[in-house]
């Protein structure tokens, strides 16, 4: 974690010194790191005007292990504090789990990754010097050790919001913002990030300030922006402009902030009673072998609801979550253990608050909920699976890994969230985003007739793997 907050605490710097360097024309130059030259069987080459230089022998001369997968031309650089993941002719880099976006895409010439030298120096956490004369690059291995006065400096990578009005901060290092100052005329929650800043490809599209996105036809808010709001001391803020009857809870995952904004109503109620720690090797609820399990299943949506929208296929949320639901109590009724109760049979919009009070009123062994999710860059994809309270963590492992195997896309992860449905019910719940409906691949999987019935088999397989039973 050390190595990865300097490589970010230079990312700002490097934007701004290697200008010149990106652009050079003419002779490539040469590579120093530490004031020894590096050598390669591919020299240097501008492309574009970025200047792009062998990896493996800047990942090497650090001591980091570099993997390539041929088949998805995926190179992937760590050692035991960071790992670098990078495709060839892809922008998107992944650096300990954070997706950044970047200006030029490595490159594979002569088989071999070649990256842009901008990027080296951020992923790698170098400093630089440019010597223009002899048309050399010094690189400098950088002291990972923080001055213990000086607090660590967390970084915002970027602020979206999704269909179901969930804000989301990614970021490296940053704390969670404390209760936010509500001010009025119009209303607005004001939440402030200490010791925090944005990442240079942020704060350079920053209009007088800040960036601002508004919100059409959304009860709960009309805009939302964020900004540098002091340096000192480093203070990020965002404020959502929200209405009179608007709601939130704040999540903190990893690498990830959410402020999820509801009905008031709707606002999660905390629990009478402290929650039990998870039992590092946990065992499911029923001790004995009862005759029957009661299963929950919630197509989430529906109605007047749809959720979100698949543009790739001219389809909505609430189809797919209610054919996958159908189909997994199908698969659940071919064994005479369980009995399935469905939150909706039909195109028809429940309340939230109703449908925890149905596996409540029908004392539910388990409560799993379908939907699937989307997202503004088309290209993010993967299957998230969710839970709130510690007894339903064991259920959401389990069950994450079979939905994986069910409908073949990307691993997003296991992850908490104050979703309504999962934190007041009292039995084990989880929420299943099981693909991007944004994404062409995901959406052409989620709408897959054969892949819904492998994944209705594979939450069944999951089911009694958590139940232990055969």
């Amino acid at each position: 974690m050390k190595k990865f907050l300097s490589i970010l605490l230079l990312m700002s710097l490097l934007f701004t010194m290697f200008a010149s360097v990106g652009h050079a024309a003419g002779t490539p130059p040469k590579l120093f790191l530490n004031g020894k030259e590096l050598h390669s069987d591919v020299e240097p080459k501008i492309v574009n005007g970025s200047t792009l230089v062998p990896l493996a022998i800047l990942s090497e001369g650090l001591g980091y292990e570099v993997e390539w997968e041929p088949e998805t031309k995926k190179v992937t650089v760590k050692n035991e504090m960071t790992v670098i993941e990078l495709v060839i002719n892809q922008s998107s880099v992944r650096v300990n789990g954070v997706v950044m976006e970047t200006d030029a895409k490595p490159q594979l010439m002569n088989w071999r990754t070649m990256v842009p030298v901008r990027l080296v120096g951020e992923l790698l956490g170098l400093s630089f010097e440019w010597k223009e004369a002899a048309r050399e690059v010094h690189m400098f291995e950088k002291s990972t050790e923080p001055d213990p006065e000086t607090p660590v400096v967390g970084y915002i990578t970027a602020v979206t919001m999704d269909e179901q009005s969930v804000i989301r901060i990614a970021h490296a290092g940053a704390s969670a913002p404390g209760k936010p100052m509500v001010l009025d005329n119009p209303r607005r929650l004001v939440f402030n990030f200490p010791y925090t800043t944005f990442i240079p490809q942020i704060a350079d599209q920053f209009v007088g300030g800040q960036t601002e996105t508004l919100v059409a036809d959304n009860p709960l808010l009309t805009a939302y922006r964020y900004s540098q709001f002091s340096t000192q001391p480093l203070t990020a803020r965002l404020v959502i402009v929200v209405g009179n009857d608007t709601g939130y809870v704040v999540t903190s995952g990893d690498n990830e902030i959410s402020i999820a904004l509801m009905p008031k109503a709707e606002v999660p109620t905390e629990p009478a009673e402290p929650e039990m720690p998870v039992d590092p090797k946990p065992t499911p609820p029923p001790v004995e072998n009862p005759e029957v399990y009661d299963i929950v299943l919630d197509a989430g949506h529906g109605a007047k609801d749809p959720g979100a929208y698949s543009k790739p296929l001219n389809k909505w949320e609430k189809e797919f979550n209610l054919s996958a639901v159908l189909k997994v109590k199908a698969e659940l009724e071919k064994d005479p253990r369980f009995k399935v109760h469905l939150t909706r049979k039909d195109d028809t919009f429940v309340e939230l608050l109703d449908r925890v009070k149905f596996a409540e009123s029908v004392k539910a062994d388990i409560f799993i909920s379908i939907h699937a999710n989307s997202y503004d860059n088309t290209s993010v994809s993967g299957v998230e699976t969710y839970y709130e309270r510690a007894n339903s963590k064991p259920l959401a492992d389990i069950i994450h890994k079979h939905v994986l195997a069910g409908m073949g896309l990307r691993d997003r992860g296991v992850k908490k969230a104050a979703f309504k449905v999962i934190k007041e019910t009292t039995m084990p719940a989880i929420l299943i985003e099981a693909g991007y409906l944004t994404n062409t691949t995901d959406a052409n999987a989620l709408f897959n007739a054969k892949t819904q019935d492998k994944l209705a088999v594979e939450i069944v397989k999951g089911i009694k793997t958590y139940l232990k039973l055969k």
